[in-house]
């Protein structure tokens, strides 16, 4: 079998991180820039093709082809006819870093629609309609999310609506539910799941390939990250079947790492967990990816269910201590008549230097009261503003392993004990 190895020009030292500019020194520290890059004769089967069909003419429904008359101040994905045209007016649109993607403020996240949140009640169809024809135009997905199970779905879906109505993104690099097969950052895999998730989505191409990092042990991996992962997904850019390359993941400190060392330009940030009512360890970091020009992509503003009168689904990697503070947390707004899910997604999608904030919505009402709070003039009221600021003041953290992964508590007790007083009261 013929094969062909990834080879490329060294462009001097990798940019590094100051530990005067951008990020802490304590984060600093811990990147070694100094690391030589070590040879690599990885192979890569010419039988792994990228093409979803046999053709090989540009598809119709290209990104290159993409043409369309908008009004003035419109996204470019917005379509006549398709579109409810006061709820595109209303909804705020930002660019993704230095990316041609203007997007909107809050983007559909399609982990429920994978099962990683329980069972969906209302229409899959109807949920994400009613999203895209409302405004939201970035719809995020993954294998991860119920293995393939939310991209086979989603596929079917979008399959009835314009391609150029939204942008879409996936992930690469986790894969399996078995820990020994968790994360496979080769190559041939990375490229074998891209095209796997191509066909499932029904799409010729993805606007957005993130990579997902590996959350503890990730040391071993960078290299593989760095010098097949990332020049793989270049080679798929070049191709035509992606259109941007990220990274995402849970420390940021990997993902800075990752994005100082890798020759491989990496467009796009999705940072999950650290833009929340108790954690913003993400303003540590915003220096650091403004300054090279990185789109930052906000995620999981709910602590993954932490903060939601639902509460976190079983495999939520918080300690008990840690879901019972929370749990107070909650009860304290609904003694105020307040949901904390309007405090927490208001407080993601307006966090600073963020041009969009994922949101899993597993309802249609969920879908309308979420995009009514991403919409120009409207937001969170005084009473609201006020109890979050109390909550926050006690509940904050900065640090880059924050205490959801580490067993320690948001909130004080005292700040606990008076929540259940006044509940109980």
């Amino acid at each position: 079998m013929q094969s062909h190895t990834f080879s490329r020009t060294r462009r001097g030292v990798a940019i590094p991180l100051d530990a005067k500019g951008s990020c802490p020194q304590n984060h600093v520290s811990r990147v070694d820039l100094d690391q030589q890059r070590p040879s690599t004769s990885r192979q890569i089967p010419r039988s792994i093709s990228l093409s979803t069909n046999a053709s090989t003419a540009p598809p119709a429904n290209s990104f290159h082809s993409r043409k369309s008359q908008v009004p003035p101040n419109f996204p470019p994905t917005y379509v006549a006819r398709f579109h409810d045209e006061g709820a595109v007016r209303k909804m705020v649109y930002q660019k993704l870093g230095t990316t041609d993607l203007m997007v909107s403020r809050m983007a559909l996240g399609c982990g429920p629609i994978g099962g990683l949140f329980g069972n969906i009640d209302d229409s899959i169809t109807a949920i994400v309609e009613t999203a895209l024809r409302n405004g939201v135009n970035l719809i995020d997905t993954a294998y991860w999310y119920g293995q393939s199970r939310s991209e086979e779905i989603l596929g079917k879906v979008l399959a009835k609506v314009p391609r150029q109505s939204f942008y879409v993104s996936t992930k690469v690099g986790r894969f399996e539910l078995d820990f020994a097969r968790t994360f496979d950052f080769r190559a041939d895999r990375i490229l074998e799941s891209l095209t796997s998730s191509l066909k499932k989505l029904r799409l010729s191409y993805v606007d957005i390939c993130f990579v997902q990092l590996h959350d503890s042990e990730f040391a071993a991996h960078e290299n593989i990250v760095l010098y097949e992962t990332l020049p793989a997904l270049e080679m798929a850019k070049h191709s035509g079947k992606i259109r941007h390359i990220g990274l995402c993941g849970y420390p940021l400190a990997h993902i800075a790492s990752v994005v100082a060392k890798s020759t491989v330009r990496v467009e796009v940030v999705m940072s999950y967990g650290h833009a929340t009512l108790n954690d913003n360890a993400l303003g540590e970091y915003l220096h650091f990816f403004q300054s090279r020009n990185i789109g930052l992509v906000n995620a999981a503003s709910l602590s993954m269910g932490l903060l939601s009168a639902e509460g976190p689904p079983p495999w939520h990697p918080a300690s008990e201590s840690i879901k019972e503070t929370a749990r107070a947390a909650v009860h304290y707004c609904q003694s105020k008549n307040i949901s904390i899910e309007r405090l927490a997604i208001d407080y993601g999608i307006n966090f600073p230097g963020v041009s969009t904030c994922v949101v899993g919505m597993d309802s249609v009402e969920r879908v309308l009261a979420d995009i009514e709070m991403a919409s120009t003039g409207f937001g969170i009221s005084e009473l609201e503003q006020r109890v979050r600021d109390r909550i926050m003041r006690r509940a904050v953290r900065t640090s880059d392993t924050p205490p959801l992964f580490r067993g320690e508590s948001h909130l004080d007790a005292d700040f606990v004990l008076q929540i259940l007083v006044q509940i109980l009261s």
